[in-house]
């Protein structure tokens, strides 16, 4: 558990927060004074660190909170074995739970949608609006286990349009929170994450996002990356959830680092369009 010593990590002054949440010490900003609460959840193998260009721009007028999934950024890092869909999505739900927020905004990326939208389809009238980027939302997703079980913080500039745009401080900062073998097994867990079966632990939870995501009647928009995945899956995504609309961008899966002035500005217009 990293609390002390982290080096300053370039465009991230915000002040440390803490909640304990299944035991586990969870990390979480929260910034701005709006009454609309802004909850961002990353993914694998990132951190709030993430959204750091996003959150001052939605604090000038609404509550920003981006947490630290448990093993990630300077959230607890518990038993490998804990990494699990249910055990992540309880987390985010208490988070939200344990503040107390209401009629929130969720911005999530990666595996961070659908834990978050778990809470989402089951608590729908407690969020205002979506904004979801580059994830997967459907039991028949698949990357190959050899490929999964390859990825590292270093995807994150590898699978840029723009890697120029990504310096070698950001990925020092998404590296920080992995200095050993032990705390690395925290991303390697979600190789084994994706649903090969009826019968995985991930396959029921994300059914039932799958399935709940048709039902919704929030606004939402779908920001994403298609430089190198093109947008069938994205389309496919928008045209389940009735509200939704589908925004492309020329950047890879971690669009926020790829494109953060193209990902603010929709976001912004979001809030905006639809009085969050």
């Amino acid at each position: 558990m990293i609390r002390q010593g982290w080096p300053y990590f370039e465009g991230w002054p915000f002040q440390e927060r803490w909640l304990q949440i299944d035991g586990l010490g969870i990390h979480y900003v929260d910034e701005g004074y709006g009454s609309r609460p802004v909850v961002m959840v990353h993914g694998n193998p990132a951190w709030s660190y993430m959204w750091r260009n996003l959150i001052p721009a939605v604090s000038s007028g609404h509550r920003a909170i981006a947490m630290d999934l448990m093993g990630f950024g300077k959230s607890d890092k518990p038993n490998p074995l804990l990494h699990d869909f249910p055990h992540h999505s309880r987390i985010v739900s208490g988070l939200i739970q344990s503040l107390g927020l209401r009629n929130i905004v969720l911005v999530v990326h990666d595996w961070g949608a659908p834990f978050a939208l778990q809470y989402a389809v089951r608590n729908p009238q407690n969020v205002a609006g979506l904004v979801i980027l580059n994830t997967f939302l459907t039991t028949d997703f698949r990357i190959p286990p050899a490929a999964a079980s390859k990825i590292t913080p270093a995807i994150i500039k590898d699978s840029a349009m723009h890697p120029e745009k990504i310096s070698e401080e950001t990925m020092k900062a998404y590296w920080a929170p992995f200095p050993d073998d032990e705390s690395k097994q925290a991303y390697l867990a979600f190789a084994r994450m994706f649903p090969d079966s009826n019968y995985h632990p991930s396959f029921k939870p994300l059914k039932e996002v799958e399935q709940g995501l048709t039902r919704l009647k929030i606004p939402t928009t779908i920001i994403w990356g298609t430089g190198k995945s093109g947008t069938t899956y994205a389309e496919r995504i928008s045209k389940m959830i009735p509200e939704s609309k589908l925004e492309t961008l020329n950047a890879g899966h971690f669009v926020p680092e790829d494109s953060p002035q193209e990902v603010e500005k929709l976001v912004q217009n979001f809030l905006e369009g639809h009085n969050l």
